[in-house]
Protein backbone atom coordinates (compact mmCIF):
# COMPACT_ATOMS: atom_id res chain seq x y z
CA UNK A 1 0.00 0.00 0.00
CA UNK A 2 1.11 3.85 -0.14
CA UNK A 3 2.32 5.51 2.17
CA UNK A 4 -0.61 8.21 3.14
CA UNK A 5 1.61 10.92 3.36
CA UNK A 6 2.84 9.96 -0.52
CA UNK A 7 -0.63 9.97 -1.55
CA UNK A 8 -1.77 12.89 0.11
CA UNK A 9 0.93 14.77 -1.39
CA UNK A 10 -0.19 13.57 -4.92
CA UNK A 11 -4.17 13.75 -4.22
CA UNK A 12 -6.03 16.43 -5.37
CA UNK A 13 -9.72 16.51 -4.91
CA UNK A 14 -11.57 17.71 -8.71
CA UNK A 15 -13.28 20.57 -5.99
CA UNK A 16 -15.99 22.49 -8.23
CA UNK A 17 -18.90 20.38 -9.87
CA UNK A 18 -20.79 21.37 -12.62
CA UNK A 19 -18.00 22.57 -15.08
CA UNK A 20 -18.73 22.41 -18.69
CA UNK A 21 -18.39 19.14 -20.41
CA UNK A 22 -14.79 18.31 -20.70
CA UNK A 23 -12.97 17.02 -23.89
CA UNK A 24 -11.60 13.60 -23.01
CA UNK A 25 -9.65 12.52 -26.54
CA UNK A 26 -7.96 16.28 -25.44
CA UNK A 27 -7.39 15.21 -21.74
CA UNK A 28 -5.90 11.91 -23.17
CA UNK A 29 -3.22 13.65 -24.93
CA UNK A 30 -2.55 16.43 -22.19
CA UNK A 31 -1.74 12.94 -19.98
CA UNK A 32 0.67 11.57 -22.25
CA UNK A 33 2.25 14.38 -22.45
CA UNK A 34 2.21 15.11 -18.81
CA UNK A 35 3.40 11.62 -18.04
CA UNK A 36 6.36 11.77 -20.60
CA UNK A 37 7.76 15.23 -19.09
CA UNK A 38 7.37 12.93 -15.71
CA UNK A 39 9.43 9.64 -17.07
CA UNK A 40 11.84 12.31 -18.11
CA UNK A 41 12.10 14.11 -14.32
CA UNK A 42 11.25 17.50 -15.84
CA UNK A 43 8.50 18.78 -13.62
CA UNK A 44 8.52 21.96 -14.84
CA UNK A 45 7.19 20.59 -17.93
CA UNK A 46 5.32 17.66 -15.97
CA UNK A 47 2.91 20.91 -14.35
CA UNK A 48 2.71 23.10 -17.47
CA UNK A 49 -1.11 22.24 -18.32
CA UNK A 50 -1.93 22.43 -14.81
CA UNK A 51 -4.28 24.99 -14.00
CA UNK A 52 -3.92 27.91 -11.48
CA UNK A 53 -5.41 25.57 -8.71
CA UNK A 54 -3.48 22.71 -9.27
CA UNK A 55 -0.41 24.58 -9.96
CA UNK A 56 -0.93 26.45 -6.02
CA UNK A 57 -1.47 23.14 -4.76
CA UNK A 58 1.17 21.24 -6.62
CA UNK A 59 3.88 23.16 -8.42
CA UNK A 60 6.84 21.68 -10.13
CA UNK A 61 9.07 22.20 -6.96
CA UNK A 62 6.35 19.75 -5.28
CA UNK A 63 6.21 17.15 -7.69
CA UNK A 64 10.24 17.00 -8.42
CA UNK A 65 9.83 15.73 -4.45
CA UNK A 66 7.20 13.19 -4.36
CA UNK A 67 7.50 11.81 -7.94
CA UNK A 68 10.84 10.02 -7.18
CA UNK A 69 9.53 8.19 -4.54
CA UNK A 70 7.32 5.86 -6.61
CA UNK A 71 9.81 4.08 -8.30
CA UNK A 72 11.98 3.93 -4.68
CA UNK A 73 8.32 2.37 -2.97
CA UNK A 74 7.43 0.03 -6.42
CA UNK A 75 10.55 -0.43 -8.11
CA UNK A 76 11.94 -0.06 -11.84
CA UNK A 77 9.49 2.26 -14.01
CA UNK A 78 8.33 -0.17 -17.06
CA UNK A 79 5.58 0.12 -19.50
CA UNK A 80 2.23 2.24 -19.65
CA UNK A 81 -0.83 0.19 -20.03
CA UNK A 82 -3.98 1.21 -21.91
CA UNK A 83 -5.55 4.51 -20.73
CA UNK A 84 -9.33 4.49 -19.89
CA UNK A 85 -11.18 7.27 -20.95
CA UNK A 86 -14.49 9.20 -19.36
CA UNK A 87 -16.01 11.87 -18.05
CA UNK A 88 -16.87 12.38 -14.04
CA UNK A 89 -19.07 15.48 -12.64
CA UNK A 90 -18.20 17.63 -15.81
CA UNK A 91 -14.24 17.00 -15.88
CA UNK A 92 -13.01 14.60 -18.59
CA UNK A 93 -10.75 12.09 -16.67
CA UNK A 94 -7.82 9.42 -18.20
CA UNK A 95 -6.42 6.88 -16.35
CA UNK A 96 -3.03 5.36 -17.18
CA UNK A 97 -1.67 1.46 -15.52
CA UNK A 98 1.70 2.10 -14.99
CA UNK A 99 3.80 -0.74 -14.38
CA UNK A 100 6.45 -0.20 -11.60
CA UNK A 101 8.17 -3.52 -10.39
CA UNK A 102 5.75 -5.98 -9.99
CA UNK A 103 3.23 -3.58 -9.08
CA UNK A 104 0.31 -1.81 -11.19
CA UNK A 105 -0.56 1.90 -10.52
CA UNK A 106 -2.96 3.68 -12.11
CA UNK A 107 -2.25 7.34 -12.84
CA UNK A 108 -5.34 9.24 -12.62
CA UNK A 109 -5.19 12.98 -14.82
CA UNK A 110 -8.47 14.87 -15.13
CA UNK A 111 -9.08 17.75 -16.87
CA UNK A 112 -11.42 21.06 -16.95
CA UNK A 113 -13.16 22.24 -19.59
CA UNK A 114 -10.40 24.57 -20.51
CA UNK A 115 -8.43 21.60 -21.21
CA UNK A 116 -5.83 21.84 -18.09
CA UNK A 117 -5.13 19.60 -15.35
CA UNK A 118 -7.30 20.08 -12.65
CA UNK A 119 -6.38 16.95 -10.80
CA UNK A 120 -4.27 14.02 -10.79
CA UNK A 121 -3.73 11.19 -8.30
CA UNK A 122 -2.07 7.82 -8.51
CA UNK A 123 -3.10 4.79 -6.79
CA UNK A 124 -2.75 1.01 -6.88
CA UNK A 125 -4.56 -0.12 -9.96
CA UNK A 126 -7.76 -1.60 -8.84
Amino acid sequence: MMKSAFATCIALGLGVAGMAHAATPDCQVTSVKMLDHLDQADYAGATADFNDRMKAALGADKLAKVWPAVAQQFGARGARGQARLSEVGGYALVVTPLHYGGSLIDAQVACDANGKVAGFHIKPEH
